[in-house]
């Protein structure tokens, strides 16, 4: 999929705190993504080494992709702040983390709702929420926008 035919921005057009919240969200939900990286990919467990090499690899990969988002968001200038991901590589990094953290938010603190009523956002009622999980939302609410706008830069025609 080498779409990518520059270099690919986020904008993020949040205040300081909500980039500090959204950091440290990732930072604290970085194993979390990592395992249910791990679990999703459903490796299979025929030869234990090979499962366990795919295991740590995976892992590893997806912490650090995780840290890599974070470390961006928190180091974002400018207003709005942009993150300027420098090549196709990077880029797929963070959509595969910006992926990782919204599969996690949704297989442990989004468990009890459907899918149908997660993705439209609208349907949910947020004053009944417990504040956590209002918090929880708007950061998967917002890395699915992150996930379109990087989307549509690596490759325009996936929306079309």
């Amino acid at each position: 999929m080498p779409c990518l035919k520059k270099m690919a921005e986020l904008r993020l057009s949040m205040t300081a705190e909500a980039r500090t919240v959204l950091t440290d969200l990732l930072r604290l939900i970085a194993p979390a993504a990592a395992r249910v990286a791990v679990n999703r990919a459903n490796i299979p467990d025929t030869d234990m080494e090979v499962a366990g090499f795919w295991t740590e690899t995976l892992s590893a990969q997806a912490s650090e992709e995780a840290r890599l988002l974070a470390a961006a968001f928190s180091n974002a200038k400018g207003d709005p702040a942009v993150v300027v991901l420098k090549n196709d590589a990077q880029a797929h990094a963070f959509l595969r983390a910006l992926s990782a953290v919204r599969l996690a938010l949704r297989d442990l603190v989004f468990a009890d709702i459907t899918d149908a009523q997660l993705e439209s956002n609208d349907e949910l009622d947020d004053e009944s929420l417990p504040t956590e999980k209002r918090h929880a939302l708007a950061c998967y609410a917002c890395f699915g926008l992150l996930q379109q706008s990087l989307i549509s830069q690596l490759c325009p025609e996936a929306f079309d």
